[in-house]
């Protein structure tokens, strides 16, 4: 089972940004809007360090949207509705091939 790391390397704690993992001193004081490399927007995806992303420093990442928003259940209901879908075309699919190879 995973455990909160005892001891964590120093290159670990190293604050980058999620696109293209730029490490520069704006990014540590957390004071840039936008990454000086690439241009991603620091305010809807924030440098983080590896440790973070992990869940090495027992802090979970949380989502921009609650799951019980319902635009949130939405998509959950969509996504289903999808993957029953092509489970189904899936399914004769096989079923056809299963009969036509029988019945020769």
């Amino acid at each position: 089972m995973l455990q909160k790391a005892k001891t964590l390397d120093p290159g670990l704690m190293v604050r980058r940004c999620v696109a293209c993992g730029y490490d520069g001193a704006l990014l540590r004081g957390g004071h840039a809007e936008i990454c000086a490399r690439c241009g991603c927007n620091l305010l809807k995806r924030p440098a983080r360090s590896y440790a973070e992303m992990e869940g090495l420093l027992g802090q979970p990442m949380t989502l921009d949207e609650p799951l019980s928003s319902p635009r949130c259940q939405e998509r959950l209901i969509h996504r289903w509705l999808v993957f029953l879908f092509l489970t189904a075309i899936g399914f004769i699919a096989l079923l056809y091939l299963a009969t036509a190879t029988f019945s020769v």
